[in-house]
């Protein structure tokens, strides 16, 4: 698992279809890239994605179910971005029970 935040992905898709090598189709999914820094790694499925404004405030975006790719190449990523997969918060809170709190 990563410790500390990663920052700098664009989204890039919404409501994408996601086949992993497991077998395993996930539905409705968000994904995200970037070129340089950090990839998500195994152990980050269920983290948290989130965004903070100049205020400091945290505002939920989802929850990570996959990832990979290349942001560390020789290229900078630029052929082999990193890729994050996540469930949407707003899909994520009416698919289970409870709701995301507000402070």
């Amino acid at each position: 698992m990563q410790t500390g935040e990663m920052c700098g992905w664009k989204v890039t898709g919404t409501q994408a279809t996601v086949h992993y090598t497991t077998g395993t189709t996930a539905e409705n999914m968000v994904i995200a890239k970037k070129t340089s820094g950090p990839c998500s790694k195994k152990g980050d499925s269920g983290r948290p994605v989130y965004t903070v404004d100049s205020s400091g405030r945290a505002f939920a975006k989802g929850i990570v179910s996959g990832g990979g790719g290349g942001g560390g190449d020789s290229s900078r990523g630029f052929f082999a971005p990193c890729q994050l997969i996540f469930t949407d918060i707003g899909l994520a809170n009416s698919a289970f029970p409870g709701k995301v709190a507000w402070y």
